[in-house]
């Protein structure tokens, strides 16, 4: 992981690594930015993609279709996030191995919210 340094200017966060890259968070209601939630949701939905992606293409099947979603459960995030994973067809086998990479997810395992999931063909 690299350094993550935030700065705030003009009720907007600046989210910068140390190799230079970065995204704006709003603050205060501004909704110009990703809110500290959105980028959460953002970290778990990229950890689940990141830990499919390489199971995908070392089974033959394709990442190109591969789409994560995730939306509140209710209210709060301490209701829990739901998780949409629309992945090509595949066998009930590497299904139950992309299972078991999402639950190996560091961000997952983190979290300590209820993660729902739920699978799609697409």
């Amino acid at each position: 992981m690299h350094e993550i340094a935030i700065t705030s200017h003009e009720k907007m966060l600046q989210v910068t690594r140390a190799d230079g890259v970065s995204l704006s968070a709003g603050c205060d209601g501004n909704a110009d930015g990703f809110s500290a939630i959105e980028l959460l949701a953002a970290a778990l939905g990229s950890c689940i993609g990141a830990s499919l992606t390489p199971l995908l293409l070392r089974h033959g099947a394709s990442d190109s279709q591969l789409r994560v979603t995730l939306r509140p459960r209710g209210e709060a995030l301490e209701h829990g996030l739901i998780v949409v994973i629309a992945l090509p067809s595949m066998d009930d086998a590497l299904r139950q191995r992309c299972r078991r990479a999402v639950a190996v997810c560091p961000v997952v395992k983190a979290l300590n919210i209820p993660v729902e999931l739920h699978w799609q063909d697409c």
